[in-house]
């Protein structure tokens, strides 16, 4: 049992760190391995689709316990089982995409315009059909397929438009990713809008304590923040008019901010990134050398 729970995940985590290594390094010479990075990523989306249903278990499983154990502040669990429900099974339905037969001329469907963020009734005037040359992978032989390239409709104006056959929603369709979006937009957007308000607060709050100048750096730090702040703001260009009056046109709060963000703050950002990268493969190599084992459980290292 400890070699399934321990020794066989660190024999896969070691072979699969190496292969990828070797596959991102190897040349035109080795074609397998350079197939395994170009494949690699699909096999990473199918292994995050499984640990999401497994995210999703756990995330009932915990907030279920604790909403039958009445703990302090329950009702948030029911509050979150109850969106996380709501929005998985509208999600799935609002994803079918309904038979071909719909798309007939004369029948009336909805699409929803991005720009205005609203669905429209509209009628199919024609399907556009195109055809492609596809090969049967199990004899090898090339054949002509036809399919429905686009679709030609007719707002609720008069006006003709062409849009993708997927763009094109059943009643009952319409009706869920509506609801979906009122969801998302009202209830998620508001509460997220909100948090970042108030966030804002506690940013201005803790610029204000950083920039008390007690040093030489925590003025540089104050300078060059006050400069790219009347820079990005109508009140630097103001100033900026207002200086080249008076004979002090070489102070430009625009110039002066973009040299700053351009050079000092570019390269302090290369740096701070190249220091992110070394540490990520020392800690990838941990995981691969098995220095570090805490993903196994149990927070051992």
């Amino acid at each position: 049992m400890l070699f399934f729970k321990r020794t066989l995940p660190l024999i896969i985590t070691f072979c699969s760190g190496v292969i990828m290594i070797l596959a991102f390094f190897s040349g035109p010479g080795l074609p397998t391995l350079k197939m395994l990075d170009k494949e690699a990523p699909e096999w990473i989306r199918i292994t995050m689709i499984f640990a999401m249903v497994l995210g999703g278990i756990s995330l009932l499983h915990i907030n279920l316990t604790k909403i039958s154990r009445r703990v302090d502040g329950w009702g948030y669990n029911v509050v979150l089982v109850v969106g996380f429900v709501l929005m998985a099974t509208l999600g799935f339905f609002s994803g079918f995409e309904g038979s071909e037969s719909r798309l007939t001329a004369g029948n009336q469907l909805w699409t929803y315009e991005e720009a205005v963020q609203k669905w429209h009734y509209v009628t199919v005037k024609s399907v556009n059909m195109e055809k492609a040359e596809v090969e049967d992978h199990t004899t090898g032989q090339k054949r002509q397929v036809e399919f429905i390239g686009s679709v030609t409709i007719i707002d609720d104006q008069g006006k003709e438009q062409t849009v993708q056959p997927n763009k094109l929603k059943g009643s009952g369709i319409a009706w869920l990713m509506a609801f979906q979006q009122m969801l998302f937009h009202g209830v998620f957007k508001a509460a997220q809008a909100t948090m970042f308000s108030l966030l804002a607060f506690f940013v201005a709050s803790a610029s204000f304590r950083a920039f008390r100048i007690k040093s030489k750096e925590a003025a540089l730090l104050m300078g060059a923040a006050f400069i790219v702040m009347l820079g990005n703001v109508p009140v630097g260009n103001l100033l900026t008019s207002l200086l080249d009056k008076i004979w002090l046109g070489f102070i430009d709060f625009p110039a002066l901010k973009e040299w700053i963000m351009m050079y000092p703050s570019s390269a302090a950002q290369s740096a701070i990134l190249i220091g992110a990268a070394l540490g990520y493969i020392s800690a990838s190599l941990k995981i691969i050398l098995g220095v570090e084992r805490s993903y196994l459980g149990g927070g051992e290292s």
